[in-house]
């Protein structure tokens, strides 16, 4: 009777600890996604349009790499 219990109880938490973890991936890439999303919208936010955006890249790599003046 005693092990019958004691089995039932260990049943009982892992499905419990099972249940607790199951969203976590799920969630972290939800969370990924929108840390992603936050981002974009900082750039475009911070550099307007898009072709100030390719003015300001052609820029600073034309002062890293030297070329054109």
């Amino acid at each position: 009777m005693t092990r019958a219990l004691v089995s039932t109880r260990i049943r009982l938490v892992q499905a419990f600890e099972d249940r607790a973890e199951k969203g976590q991936g799920t969630l972290e890439y939800v969370g990924m996604i929108a840390l992603a999303a936050l981002l974009v919208m900082a750039i475009v936010t911070a550099f307007g349009n898009g072709t100030a955006l390719g003015t300001k890249v052609t820029s600073a790599i034309t002062k890293i790499t030297g070329i054109g003046g």
